[in-house]
This record gives C-alpha cells, structure tokens and sequence, in this order.
C-alpha cells in the first residue's frame, strides 16, 4: 500500500480487508472491531466535524484514553482535513486550558473518563466547541455553559470531500516535557506517512500482526505502534491497565500478540515485578519481536531481555517526537555485540555527529546529533526561536550527545544537559546511570547534578531497588568504586519507591531537579 497521507494507513486498509479486526480494547470502554468499523466510526467523526464549522487547516485537541474513541478522532480529525492535536490524558485543568489555547483549537474531542478534567477547566476553555461521548454531553453543558458541548456521531455518514495534499499538516505534539517545557512539534502528512514507511521497512510486518498497545496514542511511539500495524492490516490490541503489569501479560497470552513496544521502564517492570521471563520460556508462543525506545535503556536491562526472549527479535531504536517517531535502530542480529549502541539511521534518513563548529566528527570523536530525512518536522507551533535554534542547515539538532564507531554505529553519551562539570571533570549521567543499573538489586535509576560552588555539580542518584533486597546508599556506594572513579560515584543516593515518570514512562528529572 502507498502511504502519502497519515489516515490512509486507516482507510486503505478498511477499502480492501473491512472485515479484518482492526482495534480490541481491553477496559471499562472495551470492544472490538472492524476495520470497516473503525473507518465508519472515524467517517462519522469527520463528518459531524466539517458540520460545526471545523475547517482544512483548523486545529482539533484530543483526549481520550486508548481506545474507539481516540482512534475515531484521531482520523475522523485527518478526514477533516484538519490537524490533530492529541493531548496528555493526565493533563490537568490549567494544563488542558493551555494546550487548547496555545494550538488555537477550533474542537475538543474528549473520550470517557476525562470529563472531570474538561469540566475543572471550566472558564478557560471559553465558547469552545466539544465533541463527548454522548453518555457524557449532557453532563459536561450543564458544567460548561459557556462552550458548545455536542454528543459525539455515531450514525452513518458520507465522508467530506476535503482536498488533502501529503504537504498539509497532519498534527501537532506536544514533547513529552521530561526535560523542559512541552513544545508542540508540527508534523506533515509526508512526514509521519515518510516515517511509517521506514519504521515499515526494517520490522518487516505482517498483517497478521497483533501488535500489544501499552503506550498511549497521544505519544509519537505510541502513534507509531497504531499507524505501523494499520498500514499492514495488523490488528491494535490496547491494554490501558499497565499499572496492573500481569494483567497485561494475561491479556498478551490470551490474545495471541506478536509484538509488544515499550519504554526502558516498561521491561524493567515486567523483568522485575512479573513472571515475563518464565512466560517467554513456555508461553506467548505467537510473540515475535519486541521494540524499545523512550530512551536509553541500560546494558544490564539489555541483556537481561535478550536472555529472556530466546530466538525473537528485539529491536532497540532511537527517536523524537520532532521527527515523527523514529530516527536509528540496531538490527536485532547485531544487538549482541552492539549493547548500548542505537545502530544506524533507519531507512530515508541521515545521522551526524558533529562538533561545535558543524564540521562531522572523527570516528569516537563525541559531539552532537543531527538528524535529516523527510519524516523531520515542520518547527515547532509559534516558537519561532526555538524552532531556529533545532532546525539549520545540517537539519534537526537533538540535544544529545553521541559518538561513531568504527563500524558506523552509533552510541550515545549523553543529552546536552546530562553531561556535567565535575571539579574540573566531564561526565555523562548515562555512563553513571548504566554502572548504577548493574547492580543485581536495580530496577532503574537517574542521576543529575545538583549546582555546587566548589565543584560545579554535584552529583546525585535516585534508585529504585527491588522489593526485599535491603540494598542501601552505602552498599550501592562500595559497588560502584570497582566501576567508576571517585570523581563519577554520585556523592548522594536517594533509595525511592519509584521515581517520577510522565505517562509515556520516561523519568521526569526537571522533577528530581526540583527537588530540595
């Protein structure tokens, strides 16, 4: 199938097989369906879209937990012509407030379970148009007065005939936040369309597929774990109750999965807090691949994984939200050798390791990582500055820091920020975070630098230890001096329960530099 526009992966597929499962949810909200259901259901959406005023162009929000009704806006936003703008579900008033009023939305289509939320927005969001299920509209227009609260379509309807080129946007983003403040990256259907292909191209999909959705929709990898198994006629099975990490893996056996996508935190729980190993050994037979991005996860964790898999694949990669999704990948057949490495470029796109003045750094010459391919974003959403400061001539700037080795793969140091001044030493948190993680009793950890007069920083770890093992500060402080020089061993060591994490499971550490 030729992808140009992001709702073909959607209606393409529901034109030659509607009668394939499409989406099975497992929750409050669950179901399954068709792809000629889903299609009807996001046609409907559309619709009833263009009929309140929305325009080509116009942006939509969205929130709604994985789920029809995500799916359904999500596309029925796409056929609109308009550009979808899919919010955090744990977003709080004030949050939800901003983000509809910084991306100018035209609608807000919610999903259940977050009507409390849109309604403690109360004043701020205005006149505003919201599409709610309808079980919920009558509620939410006694709530709001001011805004124009309709219940959600759900009859047959004709699809809009709305011209849409892959040059048009598709959607905004919101960055995770985890290092800043959240900026809407500005994605074209060439864009997100270009990724898909090349995301495509390297898992080898089937449509067969029966892809395992932990992650919310609203996040770039999650998106991609939805449009990738669309594209080929796969089948999306949600499971919204991860808190519930067993419950996730029975929902896995009993639905015969192929693939399962996470985040580090996201094996690290099922490693340690679920029978996942055992159950690799003698269940989840349909299971082929798993796929990990999010952020770097530790050598330790790596291995530990690949031990547990057997002969399935498991692909680590490397990505942005500013670039659709994806940027590197290891081919599973060389992750062995290659652990703490994300690999190369995928397909379509280019990586650079560049020094401060821009010239490609020598082989194991560290400097900063540039992306070009067509799946780069627009700029972000009304920051002109910001946008200059990532986009130039040699294309996106990441922030991070990495290097090239010998045999053109590539390893990261470290983000920009993460790389600290220690008495006069350069240190990479990753480095110190991976000599953390390979103690037996680690679940995961972060490091930061907390400012200090004499030193520059200070170093500090936060630990998450398993349950029952009685490791404290100063066992992991003696475990680390046979692994690190004085200098890069964390002067502080926090022992927490569990760390903070955003909803797409990346460790907050504007939240640990907050701290006292």
């Amino acid at each position: 199938m030729t992808i140009e526009r992001l709702h073909d992966v959607l209606f393409s597929t529901a034109a030659r097989a509607p009668e394939r499962v499409a989406l099975v949810a497992h929750d409050p909200d669950g179901g399954r369906w068709t792809y000629g259901e889903v299609a009807a259901a996001a046609t409907a959406m559309a619709a009833q879209l263009v009929e309140l005023g929305v325009a080509p162009g116009d942006r939509v929000a969205l929130m709604a937990h994985n789920g029809l009704a995500w799916v359904a806006g999500f596309f029925g936003a796409l056929a609109a012509g308009a550009v979808a703008v899919p919010i955090n579900t744990a977003a709080d008033p004030h949050s939800l407030v901003h983000y509809v009023t910084d991306c100018g939305a035209a609608a807000l289509v919610i999903g259940a379970r977050v009507e409390r939320v849109v309604a403690q927005a109360g004043p701020g969001l205005g006149a505003l148009t919201i599409v709610a299920p309808a079980a919920i509209a009558p509620r939410l227009a006694t709530a709001l007065p001011a805004a124009r609260v309709v219940a959600a379509a759900t009859a047959p309807a004709t699809a809009p005939a709305v011209a849409i080129a892959p040059a048009d946007r598709a959607a905004i983003i919101y960055t995770s936040g985890s290092t800043g403040r959240p900026r809407g990256a500005v994605l074209r259907h060439a864009n997100v369309a270009a990724n898909v292909r090349s995301i495509l191209a390297y898992l080898e999909l089937a449509e067969d597929e029966r892809s395992l959705a932990l992650l919310p929709f609203y996040y770039v990898y999650g998106l991609s774990v939805l449009t990738t198994a669309f594209a080929v006629g796969g089948a999306v099975i949600v499971e919204n109750r991860f808190q519930y990490p067993t419950t996730a893996l029975d929902t896995a056996a009993r639905e015969r999965v192929t693939g399962i996508s996470g985040v580090p935190s996201t094996y690290a729980i099922l490693m340690h807090k679920t029978d996942f190993a055992a159950r690799l050994a003698t269940g989840l037979p349909d299971l082929r691949w798993l796929t990990q991005a999010g952020g770097g996860m530790s050598p330790t964790l790596t291995r530990g994984v690949l031990d547990a898999i057997g002969p399935r694949r498991l692909f680590v990669m490397y990505g942005a939200t500013e670039a659709s999704a994806r940027l590197a990948y290891v081919p599973p057949r060389e992750l062995p050798e290659a652990i703490g490495s994300i690999g190369r470029a995928i397909p379509d796109v280019t990586l650079t390791v560049r020094g401060p003045d821009g010239a490609p750094c020598a082989v194991d010459e560290p400097g900063e990582l540039y992306a070009e391919g067509p799946n780069l974003m627009e700029g972000y959403w009304n920051d002109p500055a910001e946008t200059a400061r990532v986009l130039g001539p040699h294309g996106y700037r990441t922030g991070d820091l990495a290097r090239v080795d010998a045999a053109g793969r590539l390893w990261l140091v470290g983000r920009a920020r993460d790389l600290l001044k220690v008495g006069g030493h350069r240190v990479a948190a990753k480095e110190i975070e991976d000599a953390i993680a390979e103690h037996p009793a680690v679940i995961e950890c972060a490091v930061i630098g907390v400012p200090d007069e004499l030193l520059g920083d200070r170093l500090r770890a936060f630990v998450v230890a398993d349950d029952g093992s009685g490791l404290d500060a100063a066992a992991l402080g003696a475990f680390l001096k046979d692994r690190l020089p004085g200098y890069k061993i964390p002067s502080q060591i926090d022992l927490r329960a569990a760390l903070p994490k955003n909803p797409s499971g990346k460790i907050m550490k504007e939240a640990l530099r907050a701290e006292p």
